[in-house]
């Protein structure tokens, strides 16, 4: 594209390539369209940005004067810790912040793919993004969004600042970058207080289950293990019915990856999972796994702090991971005892789909993936949840089963959307958070083919393609190597360590300020959830059984 003066296509690419280091993606670079906005050489910028009005009349972007818009927008945001800017232009507004010594954080929503290209040509914003300052979402799709919500703090509310020019010229667009922006802080809430009510179980667990992880071996020893080897990647939806028959006729030509949730309906339908990925660290869902048969030649992938009952069927057979580098991980990584990483967007089945993409399988389909409540049902038949519904059914004989979901329904936030087949299907918002999350990842450049097999639901959208699991692994070759691969994974991701149960006794002691620091920093991880007594339990506990 044709760029004007001081700004060039290598400054594009700088700051592109520091973009996608951060956040994972980068913005496409577009040209402005013409007749709807223009490029005006200007003497002391090097160039104005002008939009058309409805009326045929061309306004500057960025006002007039954009030094003097840019440093009447960030006045009222000087003491802010955390910004959001709808409309960023070519980015005065930070050049003003920057010149006064703001350290705020600052998310951008740019409505315009072709302003942000002329933004990101302007001038070098990596000390911006390379410092955690700043992040960039561009519309039309804002690509990325669902995972911004773990960069948002929320615990005081980011401070929005609009473009007036956007929004007197391009209403609906503007709307449309902030409708986005408040559902990322919707999703950045929810987190804070997913940490609120599970970080100190997610401590205290973490400890608890130290002599297995070191027992057992490190899911980064799985990067890379099943190049080029289809995966079908199980939810427990209720499709997953349908998907059962063909996934037992086909499960010898791919690697299944089950959610814990679908382990029992699998098992019912003659399917044994190569992998179960467990992440949910609630005592409720251990019961998915714990006490089940037929699991001998199964591995669990499961995260540090799941309730220890989820470890017990897979002893000798277990990876496990960490979601991030939250407490107690940093301790544990400079005693040579850490994990790898698996990603995660408040379900398992994010964190499963992480798992293909990192064995490097492809191609990689989805089953029993609806992420809707198709046929008004919550769950497919045999997990725990199903077994609920029917005992309530059988206690409430004079119930139909349409007054039992009216009543499920009745106190919950539900919605209705067109599923893939254009037939409207209830969901519910954190359904579709995961699915936003699933076809961002999607959507990014790739080799890996993706296809959803559910055959309902609502996995539809950039970069998956629809089909089945007899289109996909029809023509697959037999794999009978797989689970001997988990196997020698397994020996070889055993690593030493320097964690002993005499340290633990020490640590628990908190008799040195490094120790008792080390315990109130861990006790701040928890929000104040947890007492230094209840961590202390919990390293005792350890050091008992290692």
């Amino acid at each position: 594209m044709s760029l004007p003066g001081a700004f060039t296509e290598a400054m594009i690419q700088h700051n592109c390539e520091a973009l996608r280091r951060a956040q994972g993606s980068c913005p496409p670079v577009a040209a402005l369209q013409p007749g709807t906005a223009r490029a005006v050489p200007d003497a002391a910028l090097g160039i104005r940005l002008e939009l058309r009005t409805r009326d045929d009349r061309w306004v500057p972007l960025d006002g007039a004067d954009p030094m003097a818009a840019a440093a009447s927008r960030v006045a009222p945001l000087l003491d802010q810790p955390q910004i959001i800017l709808v409309g960023l232009g070519l980015g005065y507004a930070l050049d003003r912040l920057e010149a006064l010594g703001s350290q705020a954080k600052v998310l951008v929503f740019e409505p315009d793919p072709a302003v942000a290209t002329l933004c990101l040509a302007r001038r070098d914003w990596r000390s911006w993004i390379e410092s955690g300052r700043l992040r960039l979402l561009v519309g039309p799709d804002y690509a990325g969004a669902t995972s911004m919500a773990r960069w948002v703090d929320v615990a005081t509310p980011p401070a929005f600042s609009v473009s007036e020019t956007l929004a007197a010229q391009r209403p609906k667009s503007t709307q449309g970058a902030r409708t986005v922006a408040e559902r990322v802080i919707g999703d950045a809430e929810s987190n804070l207080d997913a940490r609120r009510r599970f970080a100190g179980r997610y401590l205290l667990q973490t400890l608890a289950n130290l002599p297995v992880m070191l027992r057992e071996s490190n899911a980064a020893q799985l990067d890379g293990l099943f190049a080029g080897v289809p995966a079908v990647v199980v939810g427990a939806g209720p499709s997953l019915d349908e998907n059962v028959r063909a996934l037992a006729q086909w499960q010898d030509r791919a690697v299944i990856i089950a959610a814990d949730t679908t382990l029992r309906p699998l098992l019912a339908g003659g399917v044994r999972p190569h992998i179960v990925v467990g992440v949910d660290p609630a005592e409720l869902n251990a019961r998915h796994v714990a006490g089940v048969n037929g699991v001998d030649d199964s591995w669990l992938v499961g995260e540090g702090s799941l309730h220890p009952a989820a470890f017990v069927g897979f002893a000798g057979r277990t990876f496990t991971f960490k979601v991030s580098r939250h407490e107690p991980w940093p301790w544990l990584e400079a005693h040579g005892a850490g994990r790898g990483t698996l990603r995660a967007w408040g379900s398992v089945i994010t964190s499963a789909f992480d798992l293909a993409l990192r064995l490097g399988c492809s191609p990689i389909a989805f089953a029993g993936l609806d992420l809707a409540y198709t046929g008004e049902r919550p769950y497919c038949s045999h997990t725990l949840y199903d077994t609920t519904w029917r005992d309530v059914l059988m206690a409430c004989n004079n119930w139909t089963f349409e007054e039992l979901v009216a009543d499920y329904f009745a106190n919950r936030t539900t919605s209705w959307e067109p599923d893939l087949h254009g037939t409207p299907v209830r969901t519910a918002p954190p359904l579709l958070s995961f699915r936003n999350w699933l076809l961002d990842q999607m959507a990014q450049p790739s080799a890996v083919r993706f296809v959803n097999a559910t055959g309902g639901g609502l996995l539809y959208g950039p970069g998956v393609e629809q089909g089945s699991l007899d289109d996909v692994l029809g023509g697959a070759p037999v794999r009978d190597d797989l689970r001997s691969r988990l196997r020698e994974a397994h020996a070889a991701g055993r690593t030493t360590h320097a964690v002993s149960a005499t340290g633990l006794e020490t640590l628990a002691a908190g008799d040195t300020p490094d120790e008792a620091a080390l315990l109130a920093r861990w006790r701040a991880f928890t929000l104040e959830t947890v007492e230094t007594t209840d961590i202390v339990a919990a390293l005792h506990a350890a050091a008992s059984r290692l």
